[in-house]
């Protein structure tokens, strides 16, 4: 290994923690997924939609994460009067005027928690069965860019260069060494936390067929990758920052074979077997019960937190119309500190109800970051999970399903 080698290696090592299906799987981001190149997420380190999760966020066991009460999920113009666009990865500013997206103002109404899970487990109850060799999903991920690659790995060479030249200057003298590195592991953190002084997204669209008995699946991603920001003095900004590359992927897509598992906390829950589960109240909870204590986060966070993030993995899997009745029954019964609000807005425009949960930030301030899952209150199917930051332009991370279904063939996607 050469010394530009052992360089990258290191920056490697060094750089924020991502999460994509990969990864975990949440994000099923394998699947919230793996660390980028270089940090493209922010540094808020936990997985929807628990507050003491790592990594970053979820996209969870199948889906990737969070929410903020009657909060549109799209990134948002928070002051001035246009709306975000989109330019696609790699190109000039005056490419500018490709999509754009949404930032539209929905009414919405916090109704009662329990009646609306209720009501969901009752619409669950009247959805087809459905059934296929393969469960397909199509998925856009938007996530807040953290670091500007490039300039990323430049200033992590520096703080290199300079720790080594430390490291010999000091070999001797132990206490100053250990200082320095002190000082060097600072430093880094520093470089890992600090954002940019604009707003931008990254989004990508990702086409998966999770095999549901024994044959290969299928994962395609860094689909119509765009870097979008947040309002056009965002844009004005990284322009006066010398237009600094904001995607480290490269051109065009990349294939891949899924994971197999649904949840990250639940390892035995699979693609193949997630259809068996009961589809009447009492038997789920009990197996869920079962499967908490059996996590291995089941002495890291409380029943109900367990339960949320179980229920939106499920949520996103192909579980049959009963077990997903009888799942909006067991989280009826642990609502305690859920909000829901009707007339949420998803990034695509699909009306349904909102389910938001807050947590601490990485500073421990409460109630500074919010989970949310958007789900069809006319099918009980979910639509969006989303993390979002108090006082942010654009969601931490974003994720959107476009199209979930069961199909019988490696390409095929459900009929519409």
């Amino acid at each position: 290994m050469n010394d530009e080698d052992s360089v990258n290696e290191l920056i490697a090592t060094l750089r924020p923690d991502s999460l994509t299906e990969e990864a975990h799987r949440r994000r099923r981001s394998a699947d919230l997924a793996q660390a980028f190149q270089t940090p493209r997420a922010p540094h808020h380190t936990r997985r929807f939609p628990m507050p003491q999760r790592r990594p970053l966020y979820l996209i969870t066991g199948t889906a990737v994460a969070g929410l903020a009460a009657a909060a549109i999920i799209v990134p948002q113009v928070l002051s001035g009067d246009s709306s975000p666009h989109a330019i696609s990865a790699g190109e000039s500013p005056s490419g500018v005027g490709g999509e754009t997206f949404r930032s539209t103002e929905t009414s919405t109404t916090t109704v009662n928690t329990r009646t609306v899970l209720l009501a969901a487990a009752k619409v669950s109850t009247e959805e087809p069965a459905g059934s296929g060799k393969f469960w397909y999903s199509r998925v856009r991920t938007t996530q807040l860019v953290q670091v500007a690659p490039d300039e990323y790995a430049a200033k992590i060479k520096k703080l290199l260069a300079e720790q080594d030249a430390k490291k010999e200057k000091l070999k001797n003298k132990p206490d100053e060494l250990n200082a320095a590195m002190k000082e060097f592991d600072r430093k880094v953190h520093e470089l890992k936390t600090t954002r940019l002084p604009y707003a931008a997204s990254r989004s990508e669209t990702t086409d998966t067929w999770r095999s549901l008995g024994g044959a290969a699946g299928r994962r395609v991603t860094g689909l119509d990758v765009k870097i979008a920001f947040a309002t056009p003095a965002d844009e004005a900004k990284w322009k006066h920052a010398g237009s600094p590359r904001l995607a480290d992927d490269p051109s065009g897509s990349r294939e891949t074979l899924p994971t197999g598992v649904v949840s990250i906390d639940n390892p035995s829950l699979t693609w193949s077997n997630v259809a068996k589960l009961p589809t009447d109240k009492q038997g789920l909870k009990d197996r869920l019960l079962s499967l908490h204590k059996k996590s291995p986060a089941s002495g890291k966070k409380q029943l109900a937190d367990y339960l949320w993030q179980t229920g939106a993995d499920l949520l996103t899997a192909p579980i049959t119309p009963g077990t997903r009745a009888a799942l909006y029954q067991v989280l009826a019964d642990s609502a305690s500190g859920l909000k829901s609000s009707t007339g949420v807005t998803d990034a695509l425009g699909r009306t349904g109800v909102a389910l938001d949960t807050t947590g601490p930030d990485d500073a421990g301030e409460a109630d500074r970051i919010t989970y949310r899952l958007i789900f069809d209150d006319k099918t009980g199917k979910a639509l969006e999970l989303d993390v979002i930051e108090a006082g942010t332009a654009i969601p931490l991370l974003q994720q959107t399903f476009e199209t979930t279904g069961y199909v019988d063939a490696l390409g095929d996607t459900p009929a519409q």
